[in-house]
This record gives C-alpha cells, structure tokens and sequence, in this order.
C-alpha cells in the first residue's frame, strides 16, 4: 500500500503504480476518517492508498526515560517509542494515573553520539493503556538537538 501525504491545504498528488500519471486532488473529505483508499486510474488500475496528515517524520525509537505529571505529584519510567518535531509516543513500566490533557515533564536521552538530554513538558493526546501519546509544548526550542537527530 502507497503513502500519500497530505499538503498545508489537504492536496495530495496520487501517482498510479502503473502507467504513473499524476493527479493533484482535494482529500479534505477524508481527513476524519481512517485514511486508507482504493483508487481507480484512468488507465484502469485499481490501486491502494493511505494519506499520510502528518507534519513531520515520525522516528521510531527506544530510549528509556522518565516522566513526572505536573500537579499530581507521580513519576515513573518510561520507554519511549517514536518521536517527531510535534510530538512523542511512549509507554510507561508500571500503571499509571495520567490523563488526556495532562501535562507531563519527560526526560530522556538521545541515542545520538553527543548523548543529547531532553528535559520538555508535553500534553497528553491519547492514553491506551501503558501507551501514551502527547504533543511537545514548545517544539521550537527542541528543533536545534531533534532536527540533526531525526533526520538519521
């Protein structure tokens, strides 16, 4: 199945698998939905597809680290799993009480050479579980140590 992304302006340019021709179309109707499509060329192929909405490369990763919920007074250890310029996934060790909206300080390092330390408050999107997926609060100020870092 073929990735598409999705531009600022939900346009996506679908290139068929067969003959390529190249069609620049609207896919702000799927943005809410589960963004997998069969298409149809014109040449008749029939083809799948999924739209990629993301803004930034996600990075899958494993570095151990740990979080603190603000206001709540709870800590643990975590895993963190994959990491972009937005955002971040991670998994807790042991049960936790965080919750959608929490704000969470998480602290790791970077399996870069220099070893980087990220110390940054996130929100949380999603709980499932041990997962947790949370949105950086100031994702300016991480691009100097992530951008090098994502890119590899």
């Amino acid at each position: 199945m073929e990735k598409v992304f999705v531009d600022d302006n939900c346009q996506a340019i679908i290139i068929c698998p067969k003959c390529r021709l190249k069609k620049n179309i609207d896919v702000t109707d799927f943005r809410d939905t589960h963004k997998r499509l069969k298409a149809k060329c014109q040449c008749g192929e029939i083809f799948r597809l999924t739209l990629e909405f993301r803004k930034h490369h996600r990075k899958k990763v494993w570095l151990a680290g740990e979080y603190f919920i603000q206001g709540k007074d709870e800590k643990g250890e975590i895993n963190i799993e994959d990491i972009s310029l937005g955002g971040i996934r991670f998994a807790s060790l042991k049960p936790h009480y965080i919750s959608r909206n929490d704000t969470v300080e998480l602290k790791f390092t970077l399996d870069n050479p220099t070893r980087t330390e990220i110390h940054t408050p996130v929100t949380v999107k999603w709980i499932i579980d041990h997962n947790v997926g949370g949105q950086f609060f100031d994702p300016k100020s991480l691009e100097k140590d992530l951008g090098p870092y994502l890119s590899t």
